[in-house]
């Protein structure tokens, strides 16, 4: 609590500066004269904040709760108004969302029905969002960011600034691109390693789509579909352990279980995701390739010649120090936060260390040259987390305003007679709240707004609390490539040169086995309940039934469409009969024609392909 009432303002603070660095005032309109006499003064509350909110923590936490002075209320307003801004600024849907909770919080007298209220006071409005450290910007999400997940991102930021993320893409993508049929799965591979050390599907593709889609472009493919390509594969930024969108750090604490349990569960639908989209990619980008192996006279090949040993090195590193994570909280039962701090400082220890020794150069140099790499990462980790602050003060906020109008209450209770009506119809209308939330928030503060409102009423039904938050998190990610917004694709679409909605579009088209994934979680449950033997069963039939969906939908076994689609809508049926029939021997005795499908589809699309 006490952190977060620190570094919260001064994640303020940070962004506020941030704005001025990267040349985007935060009031273009007026000047800039009057844009740094405005950031002064954010910068000022700030500072009053910390300061006074330090000194009276005792006495806000202990002993005037609930019986606030003047002064504490002036502060709780100043920095609740700055929260809003960033809000305003950064997520504009949420910014009204906020207003209208607001306002129907305090006016909730005016609505009619069921969502009438007698309403609160501005000042219990306030209070309750702001300066009550258990609620409100400095609550349990801001509590979690910056005791938790910043632990996660100071490695990330040590990855970023000693160039270990960079060695990482190149010594992948010079390893797999070395043949044309290859070359898009490139983007795959290397966004399945980076996406350990990402958590953003965005990041992704703006750290791996520098190098994958300028190759797929030089190799023939076209902008569109290299951009599309990129985005597909950058989405497992979102899903892989151990960050999951910052998702998973929120997921064990509704469950109130240990990190490491929700990563050990995580890995087998983010294995799956990557197999669905390393085979979509395939099939939909074998109609591009003109001949299998690279002509040693093409202007490829220097890309494959980028990647030195120092590059293996980083790479090998990089992966030893994410094993002694899992090895940290998975056998030594090490806290979440005190596992990644020790593997942020190891990985800072070995990283100086190789720079220092590679670099050419007198002492002085390579002191120069570990001193830069220093100031990148500590850039790189501020950049990232200050925001995420943020993000989680706001949500913070909203969800008390939730709380506090009576509001969350009200539509659990529609929600849970929606699923004594029907289970289904609850799946759905929990489906629909996520993509709805998601037209316009980011993956992580989709997943926390729809989970407050949708798994009460969803474990109240009897669905297991695992499969609940996943499907609710399946659904986060897809909001972040469905339309009408998408920022995977929009970095994908600036790098490739192709129009931003095509670009959204052909990544959804890619990602749609995807889907199947999320609803078939409910039927293949043992997937999430227990890590073991029977998780393993489960995801070989999960990734296989997804795998045939994926070659029936992507694929092709005749050139002819009127023989073409009949044949392939069979192959979904099959698909569909894994995923969904009740677990059994047939399950398992369809799996044999559904390898037999999917190796078959493969080959008919690489014939055909290959003639047309």
């Amino acid at each position: 609590m006490l952190l977060a009432v620190t570094l919260v303002p001064l994640a303020y603070v940070l962004w506020v500066l941030n704005s001025f660095v990267v040349g985007e005032l935060p009031y273009p309109r007026l000047g800039l004269k009057l844009n740094i006499t405005i950031a002064s003064l954010y910068i000022a509350i700030c500072i009053v904040a910390v300061i006074y909110l330090r000194v009276e923590f005792d006495a806000l936490v202990y002993d005037r709760a609930g019986f606030f002075n003047t002064a504490d209320k002036i502060v709780g307003a100043m920095m609740l108004g700055l929260i809003i801004e960033y809000t305003r600024r950064e997520h504009r849907l949420l910014f009204y969302l906020i207003l209208f909770l607001m306002l129907y919080s305090v006016y909730g007298w005016v609505f009619p029905g069921i969502f009438g209220h007698p309403g609160v006071s501005w000042t219990r409005v306030i209070t309750s969002s702001s300066i009550e450290i258990t609620l409100g910007l400095f609550g349990t999400y801001s509590q979690t960011g910056v005791g938790v997940i910043a632990a996660f991102f100071m490695f990330l930021g040590i990855a970023q600034g000693f160039g270990v993320q960079e060695s990482i893409v190149k010594t992948f993508t010079g390893i797999f691109a070395k043949r044309k049929t290859l070359i898009p799965q490139t983007a795959v591979v290397t966004s399945m390693a980076i996406a350990t050390c990402s958590g953003s599907g965005a990041a992704n593709a703006a750290i791996t789509g520098q190098y994958t889609i300028p190759l797929m472009k030089r190799a023939g493919f076209p902008a569109l579909y290299a951009g599309a390509v990129e985005a597909s594969s950058s989405l497992g930024g979102l899903l892989m352990p151990p960050v999951m969108a910052i998702a998973g750090f929120l997921m064990a604490d509704f469950l109130g279980v240990t990190y490491f349990e929700v990563i050990a569960r995580g890995y087998a639908p983010a294995l799956i995701f990557f197999g669905i989209i390393s085979l979509s990619v395939y099939l939909f980008t074998t109609r591009f390739v003109r001949g299998r192996d690279i002509d040693p006279d093409s202007e490829l090949l220097p890309v494959f010649q980028r990647f030195s040993k120092i590059d293996v090195f980083n790479t090998a590193i990089f992966f030893t120090f994410i094993g002694v994570l899992i090895y940290l909280m998975g056998v030594l039962w090490f806290d979440a936060s005190k596992a990644a701090l020790n593997i942020a400082i190891g990985l800072f220890i070995a990283s100086s260390l190789l720079r220092i020794y590679v670099h050419a150069g007198t002492i002085s140099d390579k002191i120069k040259e570990w001193a830069i790499c220093l100031r990148h990462a500590l850039e790189a980790f501020a950049r990232v987390t200050a925001p995420l602050i943020l993000l989680l003060a706001m949500l913070g906020v909203m969800i008390n305003l939730f709380v506090v109008s009576g509001w969350m209450i009200k539509l659990m209770g529609m929600l849970a007679t929606i699923g004594e009506f029907n289970v289904v119809a609850l799946i759905g209308m929990g489906f629909l709240i996520g993509v709805f939330l998601g037209l316009g928030i980011p993956p992580s503060a989709c997943y926390i707004l729809s989970a407050v409102v949708v798994i009460p009423p969803m474990t109240r039904m009897g669905f297991n609390p695992w499969v609940a938050h996943f499907f609710l998190f399946f659904i986060a990610v897809i909001s972040e490539y469905s339309p009408p917004t998408s920022l995977v694709a929009a970095v994908a679409s600036r790098i490739s040169g192709a129009s931003f909605m095509k670009t959204m579009m052909v990544t959804l088209q890619i990602s749609i086995p995807f889907f199947f994934l999320t609803f078939a979680i409910f039927n293949w449950d043992i997937l999430l309940l227990e890590p073991g033997l029977a998780q393993l069963a489960a995801l070989v039939v999960l990734i296989i039934g997804c795998l045939t969906a994926a070659a029936a939908i992507h694929g092709r076994l005749f050139e002819r469409k009127e023989h073409d689609l009949p044949s392939r809508f069979l192959i979904l049926v099959l698909a569909l009969f894994i995923l969904f029939f009740p677990k059994g021997m047939l399950s398992v005795l369809a799996l044999i024609p559904a390898v037999a499908m999917i190796l078959l589809v493969i080959r008919r699309t690489e014939k055909i392909s290959a003639r047309s």
